[in-house]
């Protein structure tokens, strides 16, 4: 026994001990990162949050809302500014909790590779946070606050995904996803664009700022190349993939005849080249039901005119889209996808972009699966 434990008191010295072991309270933790560019410098914002007002508590809702907490520091370089910002950190910063990057347009404009490099580098940092544009002073971006004194967690900027899920017209995008189409020949990124809109709700009669996404910047080989605003825009949702559910609003005779909800929509698009030209056919089945009756109409008048709103809002997009030089279909990307000899030759080996293309054809298939509570018929409507 006595050489047994001669044996093991010499191990108990080495044995490693919680001697570097840091409290969670004694760390800053960072949510929110943001991105600009002034005067040839880098210019980093950061948002952190109150965590004991993050997690859930006993007896419901808190009484009020949780601090949020910006900076900024500029550089002229990226890491000089956030070095800069750590100078005023009153305790060591934690990056792992980031779930938001927001670039504003002039950091778009200087170029997101370079921002891109240094965050993917870093390894704190994941691939997993919703990455957005802006044209909003970000330090009031990152100070918008929910409804009902819940957590700056739960608003868009860092959980947008229900309010896409519910009604899908700007796809967010993470940060695998960003750098996934960034590197891929021919591809337009549809960078989501956080804006602040001011009068939409109120609280006890005051203006309640809340961030919606209203639009989109478009990037392509690192480069921006526009903005285009949600207005523009209604056609991506159908030929987007992960689109889950949208809806339009039909007219007779000039006015509203029905609301449709749409699901289950699928969209193909198929390439063709003639010549030194690109032409595209987009073939969209998808499952319509009956929101709003607001005219006596019948089924196959409803699924003839939900077809033609579809293809309509389609070609409107595509249109605005090439007048301002985006892709906003990616249809380039397809061609190279599906046909890569024609894009070989048309774009040099994609040393230039796809200038001359066309949307030659959409074929729209709408099935109606219900009506709702309503029996549909052309005498009205009945209960």
């Amino acid at each position: 026994m006595v050489r047994l434990l001669a044996i093991l008191f010499p191990l108990l010295l080495v044995l490693s001990g919680c001697w570097d072991l840091k409290s969670i309270a004694n760390t800053d933790y960072f949510t929110a990162l943001g991105f600009d560019y002034k005067d040839d410098q880098y210019v980093i914002y950061a948002q952190m949050l109150d965590f004991s007002k993050v997690a859930k508590q006993e007896g419901g809702k808190p009484s009020r809302a949780g601090g949020v907490w910006t900076g900024r520091a500029e550089g002229r370089t990226m890491s000089d500014a956030i070095d800069s910002l750590f100078k005023t950190a009153q305790q060591r910063v934690f990056y792992g909790h980031i779930s938001a990057i927001v670039f504003t347009e002039n950091a778009l404009k200087h170029g997101i590779h370079s921002y891109l490099d240094g965050l993917i580098r870093f390894r704190e940092t994941r691939y997993t946070q919703w990455v957005y544009g802006t044209k909003e002073p970000i330090d009031q971006v990152f100070s918008v606050t929910p409804f009902f004194n819940l957590s700056p967690l739960a608003s868009i900027l860092h959980t947008p995904i229900e309010t896409y899920i519910q009604q899908s017209d700007i796809r967010p995008l993470r940060l695998f996803k960003v750098v996934t189409e960034l590197r891929e020949p021919g591809q337009t990124l549809l960078l989501p664009s956080l804006e602040i809109v001011e009068d939409q709700w109120k609280k006890d009669e005051r203006a309640d700022p809340k961030l919606a996404t209203g639009g989109v910047f478009a990037i392509k080989d690192g480069s921006l190349q526009g903005w285009l605003d949600y207005k523009k825009l209604v056609g991506v949702r159908w030929v987007e993939q992960s689109s889950v559910h949208a809806s339009v609003t039909i007219e007779q005779n000039g006015k509203p005849a029905a609301n449709i909800s749409i699901r289950n929509m699928k969209a193909k698009i198929v390439p063709h080249a003639n010549g030194n030209k690109a032409g595209f056919s987009i073939r969209f089945t998808c499952k319509a039901a009956i929101n709003a009756l607001l005219q006596p109409i019948d089924e196959e008048s409803i699924r003839q005119e939900t077809a033609r709103e579809i293809r309509t809002q389609l070609e409107q997009t595509f249109q605005a889209g090439k007048k301002q030089s985006i892709d906003v279909y990616t249809l380039e990307h397809v061609l190279y996808h599906d046909a890569f000899p024609a894009w070989s030759r048309l774009t040099s080996n994609g040393s230039m972009p796809l200038r001359d293309y066309s949307l030659d054809s959409v074929e729209i298939e709408v099935k109606l699966v219900h009506s709702g509570m309503f029996k549909n018929k052309e005498e009205g409507r009945q209960y």
